[in-house]
C-alpha cells in the first residue's frame, strides 16, 4: 500500500513538473523556424562569473576588471544601460537573413529575448526605433517591422519555433554550452541561394580562363578539372547539411568547444561519412611522449589515396615522360594497400643538426608493398625539376639495427644551381640546413609486421624512442601529458590534433636567437626560461550517426604559456604589442 502511495506521488509529481515546464515562457518561442542562427548566453551574470575566475587563473588579478564589464553586455543586445534586464536567466537572439520584401538593404535583423526584472523599464530604455512586445516575463524586440510581426504571431502560437529543428543531439550540445550557437544551414542555403549559384560561376569562368601556360609548367585544364571536382564535393555536402551547433564552456581549467553538424539523412555526404567511422585510434597512444604537436587520423584512405594521384598529374606537363608514366604507376600500387589509421608527431631540435623532428606510424596491411611503392617514388621522383630546384634520393636498405629491425636510411638532398635567382638560392639553402642539418633531409623506415614506423631528424635516438614507444604501446605512455589530453577529447574520432602552442613558440625563439637569424637583444637564457611544462590545445572529429562532431579543448595551461611570453615581449622589448 506504502509502495503504491509512493508511486502516485512520484508520478502526481512528475505530471505536475511536466505542466510547469509546459507552460514557462521558453525565449526560442519567439524565434521563428525561419531564422537563419540562434544565440544562447546562459545566466550571463554566471558566465561572466566563469570568465573572470579563468582570466585570474591566466593573468592573477584581471578578474575583477572582466566582473566589472558585465555592464558592457548590454551593447550586443542593443540595451546600453541594462534597463530592465535579468542577467541570471538566460538571453536568446535570433539573426535574420531572408530578403524582406521592399527592404532598402540586405543586412541581416536580430531579434532580442531577453527576461526582464522590469519590462516597462526594459522598453522605455530601447527607445523609439524598437517594435517591444512581452512574452511572460520576457522582452521580445527587434527594429524590423516584419520580424517583430512574425515574433508576435509566434507568440501566439502561430507557425513553427526554429526549436523544432534542434533535435535531441543538437540539443543537448545546445544546453550545455555557456555560449551556445545554433546554425540553421538549411535556411541559410535557402537565402542565400542566387549568390552561392552566383558565386560558384564567377569560379568556374576563372578556371576556364586560366592562362596557357609556358612549356613544361602546369597544365591549366588538369588544374580547373581538380578544383571542378573538389568545388562540386564542397557544395554537395553544404547542400546536405542540416545544421550545426556550438556550445562553448567556460570553466577554470579552460574553453571547450563542442561543435556538431547534421546532415540529410540518406544523403550522400552522411554515405561518404559512414564510409569512415570514427575509432579508438589506438596507434596514436603509441607515439613517443615529449613533441610539440600530434596527428591521428583514421579515413577511407582510398579516397585520399585518388586525390593524390590527380594531385599528381596536375604536374605531369612539367615531368618528362618516363617519370610521370613511373611516379603514376607506384601512385597506383600504393593505392591498393589498406592503410587504417596514420599517426604522427613532430618536435624541433637545433639548427646545427636541424630543427626539423618528426615521427609517424602508418598501419598497413602489407608494409613490404608499401616499401616498393615508396622506393619506385624515390626513383621517379629523381627525374623532376621544379622552378630549377632538383631533388636527389640516396637510398640504403637495411642501413641500421635496431633490435631485432633494420631501417632503410633515405637522405634527401635539393640541388638548387640551376634556380633563376642565385641569392635566393642561397637563402634557400641556409634555411634547409637551419631545417634538415648539413647532411640534408635524413629519414629512417622500418617496416614491421603491420606497421611502418618512420622518423626524421634526431639521429638514431629518436627511431630508438619511437620502436620503443610503439612496442610499449598505449599502456606505457598513458602518464604522458599528450596521451592525458588525448583522453580528455573522447573515445572515438576520425582526427585528433594536438597542439603545444607556447612551447612552441619559445622554442622557435630559442633557435631564432641560437642561429642568430635576427638581431634580437634577447638574453638566450631568459628566452629558453619561457618554456614550461607541456600542455596541448586538442581537436578532434569524429563521424556521428547523420552528422559530424568537432571537440576542441583549450586548457588554462596553454593560455598561461601565451600570457607569459607577451608579457616578456612587452618588458623585454619596451611593451612590443600592447
Amino acid at each position: 500500500m506504502l509502495r503504491c502511495m509512493r508511486l502516485s506521488l512520484g508520478l502526481l509529481l512528475v505530471f505536475n513538473i511536466g505542466i510547469q515546464v509546459q507552460a514557462a515562457e521558453s525565449g526560442l518561442d519567439a524565434v521563428s523556424q525561419d531564422a537563419a542562427l540562434v544565440i544562447r548566453l546562459k545566466n550571463p551574470k554566471a558566465t561572466v562569473g566563469k570568465v573572470a575566475e579563468l582570466a585570474d587563473q591566466v593573468v592573477p588579478g584581471i578578474g575583477d576588471q572582466v566582473r566589472s564589464q558585465i555592464d558592457l553586455l548590454g551593447n550586443g543586445i542593443s540595451n546600453p544601460t541594462m534597463a530592465g534586464v535579468d542577467s541570471e536567466n538566460d538571453w536568446y537572439i535570433g539573426m535574420f537573413t531572408k530578403k524582406v520584401e521592399g527592404a532598402s538593404n540586405d543586412e541581416p535583423v536580430f531579434l532580442f529575448v531577453i527576461p526582464a526584472t522590469d519590462l516597462k523599464a526594459m522598453k522605455e530604455g530601447l527607445g523609439e526605433s524598437f517594435k517591444f512586445a512581452e512574452h511572460g516575463k520576457l522582452g521580445v524586440y527587434t527594429t524590423d517591422e516584419a520580424t517583430f510581426k512574425a515574433a508576435s504571431a509566434r507568440i501566439k502560437g502561430d507557425g513553427k519555433s526554429i526549436s523544432t529543428l534542434i533535435e535531441k543531439d543538437s540539443a543537448a550540445v545546445f544546453d550545455a554550452g555557456d555560449l551556445s550557437v545554433f546554425i540553421n544551414v538549411k535556411q541559410l542555403l535557402i537565402d542565400y541561394k542566387d549568390e552561392l549559384a552566383e558565386g560558384k560561376e564567377k569560379f568556374k569562368q576563372q578556371l576556364e580562363n586560366l592562362p596557357t601556360p609556358p612549356a613544361g609548367g602546369v597544365n591549366p585544364a588538369q588544374v580547373a578539372e581538380i578544383a571542378n571536382k573538389v568545388i562540386q564535393m564542397l557544395s554537395e555536402g553544404l547542400e546536405d547539411t542540416e545544421s550545426c551547433t556550438i556550445g562553448t564552456v567556460v570553466s577554470k581549467e579552460g574553453l571547450s568547444f563542442d561543435d556538431l553538424v547534421k546532415v540529410k539523412k540518406g544523403s550522400a555526404t552522411e554515405k561518404l561519412l559512414n564510409k569512415s567511422p570514427a575509432s579508438t585510434l589506438a596507434t596514436f597512444s603509441t607515439l613517443p611522449a615529449g613533441h610539440l604537436g600530434y596527428f591521428g587520423l583514421s579515413w577511407d584512405m582510398a579516397d585520399l589515396m585518388k586525390m593524390s594521384q590527380s594531385m599528381m598529374a596536375v604536374g605531369a606537363n612539367s615531368q618528362n615522360a618516363e617519370a610521370s608514366k613511373e611516379l603514376k604507376a607506384a601512385m597506383e600500387e600504393a593505392a591498393k594497400l589498406k592503410v587504417t589509421a596514420m599517426a604522427s608527431a613532430f618536435g624541433l631540435g637545433d639548427p646545427d643538426t636541424g630543427a626539423v623532428r618528426t615521427v609517424s606510424i602508418t598501419e598497413v596491411d602489407n608494409p613490404q608493398k608499401m616499401r616498393d611503392a615508396s622506393q619506385k617514388m624515390m626513383k621517379a621522383s629523381e627525374k623532376v625539376a621544379s622552378q630549377g630546384v632538383k631533388q636527389t634520393f640516396d637510398l640504403k636498405k637495411d642501413a641500421e639495427k635496431f633490435g631485432k629491425n633494420s631501417a632503410d636510411v633515405v637522405t634527401v638532398k635539393m640541388d638548387m644551381s640551376e634556380m633563376p635567382d642565385p641569392t635566393a638560392a642561397q637563402m634557400s639553402e641556409r634555411v634547409m640546413a637551419g631545417l634538415f642539418g648539413p647532411d640534408g633531409m635524413v629519414t629512417r623506415v622500418v617496416y614491421l609486421k603491420d606497421r611502418v614506423v618512420q622518423t626524421m631528424g634526431g639521429g638514431k635516438q629518436a627511431m630508438t624512442d619511437a620502436l620503443a614507444a610503439t612496442e610499449q604501446g598505449a599502456t606505457g605512455s598513458s602518464k604522458s601529458a599528450y596521451v592525458q589530453a588525448r583522453g580528455k577529447l573522447g573515445a572515438k574520432a576520425n582526427l585528433v590534433v594536438l597542439f603545444d602552442l607556447p612551447n612552441t613558440l619559445a622554442k622557435i625563439l630559442d633557435l631564432v636567437v641560437q642561429a642568430q637569424v635576427l638581431p634580437l637583444p634577447l638574453d638566450p637564457n631568459q628566452v629558453k626560461g619561457l618554456q614550461s611544462s607541456p600542455s596541448y590545445i586538442g581537436l578532434s572529429a569524429g563521424v556521428e550517426p547523420q552528422g559530424l562532431r568537432v571537440k576542441t579543448l583549450i586548457p588554462v595551461e596553454q593560455m598561461q604559456g601565451i600570457a607569459k611570453i607577451v608579457m616578456f615581449f612587452q618588458q623585454t622589448l619596451g611593451g612590443v604589442g600592447q
